[in-house]
């Protein structure tokens, strides 16, 4: 995937994910269950922990350092989501919204750093096993904005909260 592909998937992505959560009140980001226990402000949170680490993984790519998060077992990952939620579940709103605007910024501040080679050479990190750096960097983007908007939509079916887009068609 080239720089332009990756940035422009990531901001459709991203994109779907507000319009996903447009128009929801506090109450309802906040008391309502969504996936589990979580509600729609512990999965944004949740994006934005572990985007902040992939901004931390590729500050020390261009370093040369390989990231930590690259071979993290699924059993690893769990826990680390239970940890990340118990650090989030008490910190309000207004701060998790900030701290997931300014994380998306920071990737895509991050990646305005790196090339074309850089993100779709398979063969560029050797950590990678084989796949490009683009990879690491949709799981904890773009593939993390669709799941938990998927998650989000979901909930708002059964819940019969109309999110913008259908406001909009309406």
């Amino acid at each position: 995937m080239t720089k332009d592909e990756l940035l422009g998937e990531i901001e459709r992505e991203w994109e779907a994910l507000q319009a996903a959560i447009g128009g929801l009140t506090e109450a309802q980001m906040t008391r309502m269950p969504v996936a589990g226990e979580w509600t729609v402000k512990d999965l944004l949170a949740h994006i934005a922990v572990w985007q902040s680490r992939l901004v931390t993984n590729l500050y020390k790519v261009e370093r040369g350092i390989p990231p930590a998060d690259v071979d993290l077992t699924p059993a690893q990952v769990d826990r680390l989501n239970a940890q990340f939620y118990q650090e989030q579940k008490g910190r309000p709103l207004e701060r998790v919204l900030e701290d997931l605007y300014d994380v998306h910024l920071a990737l895509l501040n991050r990646l305005d750093g790196f090339s074309d080679a850089m993100l779709s050479d398979a063969q560029k990190f050797k950590w990678m096993k084989g796949k490009p750096l683009s990879a690491f960097v949709a799981e904890d983007s773009i593939e993390h904005y669709r799941e938990h908007t998927a998650d989000i939509l979901a909930w708002r079916a059964t819940r019969s909260v109309p999110n913008r887009q259908d406001a909009r068609e309406s």
